[in-house]
């Protein structure tokens, strides 16, 4: 049996920011892989009675870095997305354990893109990431820092991020096309109640289309390339979605 150490740390304003940050509703929405009357999902595809392809439904696409290894992150960019975009680390000024995001860097992290057909102009992304942690014991502390330690003794507030915890964060994003028609993009911005609802999220296919069985991709924060990788069609209506995910 796992033995947890917990370590308590910080202002009970600072949870309470927290608490009420994720308490806010969700944007995004659990889509499913529909196939037109007439024909069936299988192995990705929506197809007739004799076997043909029709792609005329719902599609999706998954990429990960931990069993296929589809995913991979490029440089330290990832780092701000997990802390701004999805809120799930480095909240305050001093973060250890499972509430550094260096934990989160070395876990589990999938994206999944779902379209309602292959000729939309909008798809519906999905973030998941989840902490590397230990067997045997796992501890978390998140501190303000002196300053704000100071402050609160003189009846200051201790705020650390403001912004909501969006783990999965769910996007709704504009696609269009790219690279002479051999490929497009995907662009869309944070949830609103993160530090990130102003920030461009953008995934950059230069070759490639939805009715693909797969194509390789690039995912940019803010500007900067964040993970590399390769999207494989869903084999699932959910594309796994409901299903646990990671180490």
């Amino acid at each position: 049996m796992k033995k947890y150490i917990i370590l308590f740390a910080g202002f009970v304003v600072s949870a309470l920011l927290v608490a009420c940050a994720d308490e806010k509703p969700n944007n995004g929405n659990n889509a499913v892989i529909n196939c037109p009357v007439g024909t069936v999902f299988q192995n990705g595809y929506c197809t007739n009675g004799n076997g043909v392809v029709t792609n005329t439904g719902s599609v999706g696409f998954y990429s990960e870095n931990w069993h296929d290894r589809t995913l991979s992150p490029t440089g330290s960019g990832l780092r701000n997305f997990l802390k701004d975009a999805m809120g799930v680390c480095d909240r305050n000024h001093s973060n250890g354990g499972l509430a550094d995001c260096s934990a989160w860097m070395s876990g589990a992290f999938d994206v999944v893109m779902q379209a309602p057909n292959t000729q939309t102009n909008a798809i519906q992304v999905t973030f998941r990431a989840k902490p590397r942690t230990n067997q045997n014991y796992n501890y978390y502390y998140s501190l303000p820092s002196a300053g704000q330690l100071a402050g609160a003794m003189l009846g200051l507030p201790v705020v650390g991020n403001p912004g909501a915890v969006r783990n999965p964060l769910q996007l709704n994003m504009t696609v269009s096309v790219t690279n002479n028609y051999q490929g497009f993009e995907a662009r869309g911005y944070g949830d609103f109640y993160t530090t990130a609802n102003r920030s461009l999220i953008q995934i950059q296919i230069a070759q490639g289309k939805l009715e693909d069985p797969s194509f390789n991709y690039r995912i940019a924060y803010r500007g900067e390339v964040i993970i590399t990788g390769r999207f494989v069609r869903c084999n699932t209506a959910d594309c796994g979605l409901t299903q646990p995910f990671g180490y």
